[in-house]
């Protein structure tokens, strides 16, 4: 039997820590410079394709028809048309308003399409005025119950002041005659006096005294 040839050792290669870490530097610096690379040439692609999302834009608008509205439909026209006069002379605010005499069934249903159509709403109008002329009786009614009760307030004041009248007129009489029976009582009084004064010295009153 054949004796077996030992196999030759492995051979160690040793390498000092030198050049290990110089090793692993390269290898940290060669990914930075990749990624470096990326994002310049992603920022030199951005400016391209916003160049050429412009352009894109630009070719859509010029392609474009000029009036959008040819496409649309009449009601859809009718939409976008202004409801004043193109001239800008705006009409007076009464002419939306209705007449103050307005019945439905007297005017042609295109003047209440017209009206609807400048935004009043002639049933709501109507409604407005028909609460605001009854609210307008309510109030006259009102005023003439306060003028009718005004006016009997006057008479029983004038009346009053009649009878006020009449009793100062009274008393000023019945002052003077108690003042002219006063007067008279005064003069009684002095008279009997002077005969009292004379019956007592024995001597007879002159006769014009007593008259």
């Amino acid at each position: 039997m054949e004796e077996p040839v030992p196999a030759d050792p492995p051979r160690i290669f040793w390498k000092s820590r030198s050049s290990g870490s110089a090793n692993g530097r390269s290898l940290q610096q060669e990914p930075d410079k990749d990624a470096t690379e990326e994002t310049n040439e992603q920022a030199q692609e951005e400016p391209m394709k916003t160049d050429d999302a412009t352009d894109t834009a630009a070719a859509a608008a010029a392609t474009a028809e000029p009036y959008p509205k040819a496409n649309l439909s009449e009601k859809r026209k009718a939409l976008f048309e202004p409801l004043e006069p193109i001239n800008g002379k705006r009409g007076a605010a009464e002419t939306l308003l209705p007449p103050p005499d307005f019945e439905p069934a007297s005017y042609p249903k295109g003047w209440l399409v017209g009206k609807k159509r400048k935004l009043v709403n002639v049933d709501v109008v109507e409604s407005m005025r028909r609460i605001a002329i009854q609210e307008m009786n309510r109030k006259d009614r009102e005023i003439n119950g306060l003028n009718e009760q005004l006016e009997e307030d006057s008479r029983v004041l004038e009346l009053l002041q009649k009878q006020l009248a009449d009793e100062r007129r009274k008393r000023t009489e019945i002052e003077k005659e108690n003042s002219m029976l006063h007067e008279q009582v005064t003069m009684l009084m002095n008279m009997l006096d002077e005969n009292e004064g004379f019956d007592e010295d024995g001597e007879a009153p002159p006769p014009d005294s007593f008259d």
